[in-house]
């Protein structure tokens, strides 16, 4: 049973017929014991489970630490060690007296804001602000006086900001009290929307201790109430006429980028890109601001059917103000979400960047049979060798994983997937043969995960591709979706952990490269391992024996790219703005709370990245070339054209992929000699 639900997302139909809701306990119940039952490695409910549950949901309720101080938090002290006794024993009013606690401190919180409505505020750098190693635990005030102290700060910095951010910032003492008023009313925004939160406060308060219950386990268990799950199930599909982009509310409560989806203009293009804040948009003369403005009725001005183009007003993680215009599109048929390139220069080498194991719900298909497709094409004009760039790729699918992985070798095992009694499954290739013979390079990063690190160390354990690139994410657990009774919800469990078939695991460990880049986040991001409850690396006894080539000797080749790279202005400046942004953000920072000290601080940071565009730069290592058929599809459609326009310019001025093709064309000269 594991096998089959492992390589399908589990959909029920849901009934029709009247049923009796389930009540918290129910559901507490239920999910304790579908956890014990299923979870690769289950835990004791006991005092530790407790504390974890109860410092967790406090602190996920208020993740702004704004609602509450640590004062505040003794009130509900008599249950931080009951927890586990009170769901053995069926007693969830609890739950009751933590929803009071969280609606009475929201309440509290916009009393406080609206007492900054007609006080006078410092901005002369008397007080200050300090902000910690970005790494260090934020903490809750000690004191509600402490407390209303950060609401302060918080509210100024917040006018600072938003003056800064102005493209054209007028004399402050003029605009101050029109900022003012609109930092009180985002901010009191900030906490309505947690006050009238979807399904009503009780519902939000249940979702979340329950949700925090599974991430006891591991990071990757998860509980989700019906309306999420229509959300997820949304996300991981196709829409009809979409402009192909979800959006969210960030900690702050503002719009932000949540996602693209696989094969929209949006994703190809990359114009707008997950994180970015929405600051407003507009479609046939109306426009809206995204001050206080809900996610449902954001998504009822996209989805009006009059409001074919859309023009978004955001700003990116580098505070650039960007416009950018999406039209939509009708998503669902798109026949094939990747495209393949042809690199000609000394070697012509095929390229294709794979983002997601996506998966058509409607037909069937998915990332491994378009890619196939490309295989096809690619193998028709006699290429040298293939670049498979996974970077980005957070993973999706594994059986779109494992088929794609079988396309490049004859046959045998992949992996190995092993689960709670110990019991171990050989993932293999049962289709004899391959598409794709010639060398091969997988390009992958530090946001590379879960399926991307299955394939890319299924097919270095053949000997079958040499990996390049930085340290990916470390995620080797597979998750498994299952309904709660009459569906009231749904659990997500991990149920088993992979392992190659010579029994590595690269879980909470990632995977180093054959060859290494320099990583403009090393040091600041670790990936799986930062997470809390993260299940450890280890080995297995492997059970598998099979016959694989004699490893290639890659030393010549990583000496090579070396001294390429430390050549390399682009690498020399992501070396640069490394250390300067580690520096950055390891150590405190103190700021006078005035214009000038935030100012000069934006500024700092802003100096890091000053040189950032050294790190795409033109070269004439290669062309990029489209392939024949694909050149006449661009002939008639504009809007193919605009895309392939883009990914041709970013193809063309990535050194990594200058720098990989550098490799794949040592590695083809080393193989022939």
């Amino acid at each position: 049973m594991h096998t089959f639900l492992r390589f399908i997302f589990l959909f029920v139909v849901t009934t029709t017929f009247a049923q009796t809701e389930l009540s918290f306990c129910n559901k507490s119940s239920l999910i304790l014991d579908m956890l014990e039952k299923n979870h690769y490695k289950p835990k004791t409910i006991d005092d530790e489970f407790s504390k974890y549950v109860f410092t967790k949901l406090l602190e996920r309720l208020d993740d702004r630490r704004l609602l509450y101080s640590q004062e505040n938090i003794e009130e509900l002290a008599s249950l931080k060690d009951k927890l586990d006794d009170y769901l053995q024993n069926g007693e969830c009013d609890f739950i009751n007296e933590v929803t009071v606690f969280y609606e009475k401190h929201l309440k509290q919180a916009i009393q406080t804001i609206e007492k900054f409505e007609k006080m006078k505020l410092d901005f002369s750098g008397k007080d200050t602000v300090t902000y910690g190693s970005f790494k260090e635990k934020a903490l809750f005030s000690k004191t509600p006086k402490t407390l209303e102290k950060r609401w302060s700060k918080k509210i100024r910095v917040d006018i600072i900001r938003d003056y800064l951010s102005l493209t054209d910032p007028s004399n402050f003492p003029k605009i101050k009290a029109q900022l003012k008023q609109k930092v009180i009313a985002e901010n009191k925004c900030f906490i309505v929307d947690k006050l009238q939160v979807v399904n009503g406060l009780q519902s939000y308060v249940e979702t979340t201790f329950l949700d925090v219950v599974c991430s006891y386990f591991d990071p990757h268990s998860s509980f989700f109430d019906p309306t999420d799950n229509a959300t997820f199930m949304n996300s991981i599909g196709t829409e009809n006429n979409s402009i192909g982009v979800w959006f969210s509310k960030n900690s702050d409560g503002k719009i932000v980028v949540s996602g693209l989806q696989t094969g929209s203009t949006a994703w190809k293009e990359k114009e707008i890109n997950t994180g970015d804040l929405v600051l407003s948009l507009e479609s046939n003369d109306t426009k809206v601001s995204t001050t206080c403005l809900s996610l449902e009725s954001l998504y009822d001005f996209i989805n009006d059917e009059n409001n074919k183009t859309i023009t978004f007003n955001v700003l990116d993680d580098k505070n650039i103000n960007k416009t950018i215009v999406l039209r939509k599109e009708n998503l669902k048929i798109e026949g094939n979400a990747v495209n393949s390139f042809i690199l000609k220069g000394e070697q012509n080498v095929g390229y294709i960047s794979l983002p997601s194991f996506y998966t058509n719900l409607d037909y069937g298909f998915g990332s491994a049979n378009d890619i196939a497709k490309e295989l096809f094409k690619l193998n028709a004009v006699d290429i040298d060798g293939l670049i498979l760039d996974l970077r980005g790729n957070g993973g999706g699918s594994m059986k779109q994983a494992i088929d794609l992985a079988g396309m490049f070798i004859d046959k045998g095992p992949l992996g190995i997937y092993r689960d709670q009694q110990d019991n171990k499954t050989i993932v293999k290739d049962f289709n004899r043969g391959t598409l794709f013979t010639k060398p091969l390079i997988i390009l992958i990063n530090s946001e590379s995960a879960s399926a991307s690190e299955f394939i890319a160390a299924a097919l270095r354990d053949h000997n079958r591709a040499l990996i390049v690139g930085s340290k990916t994410y470390g995620k080797g657990t597979i998750q498994q979706i299952l309904p709660l009774q009459q569906e009231e919800g749904f659990v997500r469990i991990t149920i088993e952990k992979m392992y190659g078939f010579k029994g590595n695991s690269h879980q909470a460990i990632g995977i180093q490269p054959d060859i290494e880049f320099p990583n403009l986040l090393s040091g600041i991001e670790d990936g799986e391992s930062a997470n809390a409850n993260v299940i450890v690396s280890d080995t297995i006894q492997k059970d598998v024996y099979f016959e694989i080539p004699e490893a290639a000797n890659y030393e010549n080749l990583r000496a090579k790219s070396l001294a390429r790279i430390e050549k390399n202005k682009a690498s020399m400046t992501i070396k640069n703005i490394n250390t300067n942004l580690r520096d950055y953000l390891d150590n405190e920072r103190k700021l006078p709370l005035s214009i000038t000290g935030l100012q000069q601080d934006r500024d700092r940071f802003n100096a890091i990245f000053e040189k950032s565009d050294d790190i795409e730069m033109t070269h004439d290592t290669f062309e990029v070339v489209n392939l024949a058929d694909y050149k006449e599809i661009l002939a008639y459609n504009k809007n193919k054209a605009k895309e392939n326009s883009y990914a041709i310019k970013s193809i063309q001025t990535d050194h990594e992929i200058e720098e990989t093709y550098h490799i794949l064309a040592d590695y083809i000269k080393q193989l022939a000699h």
